[in-house]
């Protein structure tokens, strides 16, 4: 999963140049290319391979797990202590959301999510209880992402929500390769009386397919430091609050 980090840097990669970096043989590095190639999100050549910049692509629910680790849970950590007991939080679909959830285990608290993983980590704890949002199964998100669950938040008015998104761009504004996971991330937004997005560094700079909110919509930001300059003055100049998850206080 390192070699998509590294596409993610360099848009390209040479089989010959991973095999060497990575002590493996050039089959290993073609089998991984291959992988990323039936998703959609690279195009391999003969030597190598690039990343594919198609609006409407998105990496499995599970190599995106495997990218950003430590900062996303740095991010779930600070999250996680803006939840007071007895809080009714809504929890969005995502890599980073769940990061989030796993820092909840102690809160006596009410947890709506249409995200598959969550609802697996926190069933069967006593202090939590569970709802969960209809819909149709969608495997990239592993959650549930149709016009009924954009319905079924459309209804609630829960104390905080917890959203995450693929792309942010230099307007501020946030974006998804789905237009269903776009009208579904909007209605879960609405749901909630104060808005935190949860959103590491990889997001800036990168804009998809469907729109579903932007920067100033949010009463709390939560990222990273290491951002650019850019980044900062953006987020700075939309947010009402913006903590760096790993900054020193």
């Amino acid at each position: 999963m390192r070699i998509y980090a590294i596409l993610q840097q360099d848009k390209k990669v040479v089989v010959n140049d991973l095999a060497e970096k990575f002590g493996v043989t050039k089959m290993t590095i073609r089998r991984d290319l291959s992988f990323f190639e039936k998703q959609g999100i690279v195009k391999t050549s003969y030597g190598g391979a690039y990343l594919t910049s198609g609006a409407s692509v998105e990496p499995s629910f599970q190599l995106k797990s495997v990218q950003m680790v430590d900062d996303k849970h740095l991010i779930g950590q600070k999250a996680a202590e803006r939840v007071e007991d007895g809080d009714t939080i809504i929890i969005d679909c995502g890599t980073t959301a769940l990061a989030f959830a796993q820092c909840l285990f102690d809160k006596k608290i009410m947890v709506i999510t249409n995200s598959v993983p969550v609802v697996n980590l926190l069933k069967g704890r006593s202090n939590i209880k569970l709802i969960v949002a209809p819909g149709e199964y969608e495997d990239d998100t592993q959650g549930m992402v149709s016009f009924n669950t954009a319905e079924f938040f459309s209804t609630l008015h829960a104390d905080k929500v917890f959203l995450s998104t693929q792309g942010i761009n230099e307007q501020g504004e946030l974006t998804v390769p789905k237009i269903t996971d776009a009208h579904v991330k909007r209605a879960l937004a609405r749901a909630g009386r104060q808005k935190f997005l949860l959103a590491d560094k990889s997001k800036f700079g990168q804009t998809f397919l469907a729109g579903h909110g932007q920067l100033s919509d949010f009463d709390v930001v939560i990222s990273q430091s290491g951002i650019s300059a850019d980044v900062l003055t953006l987020l700075n100049g939309h947010c009402a609050e913006l903590i760096l998850a790993d900054s020193v206080e």
